[in-house]
C-alpha cells in the first residue's frame, strides 16, 4: 500500500504526486467537501506556481455576481425603455384619434410619429389609389405589396434591403418594422424605418407596432368607407 505521509519540508516522490493529483482530478469533491482541508489550502502561504484556492473562489463568485448585476441592469434598462416607448405611443395614438380627416393623419404620421415611436420614417401604404392629391406619409402602392413583404404573416421586424428601402422610404434604411392593415376593404402597410440596422430585429416583440397600426386602421377604415 502506498504511504503518502511525508515529513514537513519534504516532498513526495513523483509517482506519489502523480497518483494523488490523478485521484483529486477524478474526485474533486474530496477537497470541496473537506472543510478543514479546503480552509487549510486556501489560507496557506502561496508561492510561484501554487494556486490560491481562496482567491480563485472569491474571484469566481465576484465574477458571477458582476454578471448577474449586469444582466439585471440590462433587463431593467430594457423594461424602462419599453415603458417609455409605450407611454409615447399611447400619447401619439390619443393624438391620432383626434384627427378629423386624412390630411391631419398624414401630417401626424409624417412629422409627429417618428419622434413618438423613436424612428426616422413612418409611412402608410394603401394598395390602389389614395383619396389624397398631396401627401407626406400616406401613399398608394401596387396590389400585392403587403403579401410580397409579409407573406402570410401579420407583421415583420428586421433588416431593410437597399432596394426595398428606396422603394418604401426613398432612401437607404438599416432596419424596419411592417404591419398589415385592412381599411375600407383594401390592404395596406404601416411601415416604421430606422437608420440603425439593429433597431428592428427578427423575433422582436410587435405589441406597440400592432397597437398603433390598429388605431390607424380604424380611422382609415371609417374614412375610406364613408368616401
Amino acid at each position: 500500500m502506498t504511504d503518502f505521509t511525508t515529513q514537513p519540508g519534504t516532498a513526495p516522490d513523483a509517482m506519489d504526486r502523480a497518483l494523488v493529483r490523478q485521484m483529486l482530478m477524478n474526485n474533486p469533491d474530496w477537497v470541496r467537501e473537506d472543510t478543514e482541508l479546503l480552509s487549510h489550502l486556501a489560507a496557506g502561504p502561496t508561492a510561484d506556481g501554487v494556486a490560491d484556492l481562496g482567491f480563485v473562489v472569491r474571484e469566481k463568485l465576484l465574477g458571477e455576481v458582476r454578471e448577474l448585476k449586469r444582466r439585471e441592469q440590462a433587463i431593467a434598462d430594457h423594461a424602462r425603455n419599453n415603458l417609455a416607448l409605450l407611454a409615447r405611443a399611447q400619447t401619439f395614438v390619443l393624438s391620432v384619434m383626434e384627427c378629423a380627416n386624412l390630411d391631419e393623419l398624414d401630417y401626424k404620421l409624417a412629422w409627429e410619429a417618428p419622434a413618438a415611436l423613436g424612428v426616422e420614417k413612418v409611412r402608410l401604404f394603401l394598395e390602389g389609389a389614395t383619396p389624397m392629391i398631396v401627401s407626406e406619409a400616406i401613399h398608394a402602392c401596387g396590389h400585392g405589396l403587403a403579401d410580397e413583404l409579409l407573406g402570410d404573416e401579420n407583421d415583420f421586424t428586421g433588416g431593410c434591403a437597399p432596394r426595398t428601402a428606396r422603394t418604401l422610404y426613398g432612401e437607404d434604411m438599416g432596419s424596419h418594422a411592417l404591419c398589415r392593415i385592412e381599411a375600407g376593404g383594401r390592404t395596406g402597410l404601416l411601415a416604421l424605418a430606422a437608420t440603425e440596422p439593429d433597431q428592428f430585429f427578427t423575433g422582436q416583440g410587435t405589441e406597440i407596432l400592432n397597437f398603433v397600426s390598429r388605431a390607424v386602421e380604424r380611422l382609415m377604415d371609417r374614412w375610406l368607407s364613408e368616401a
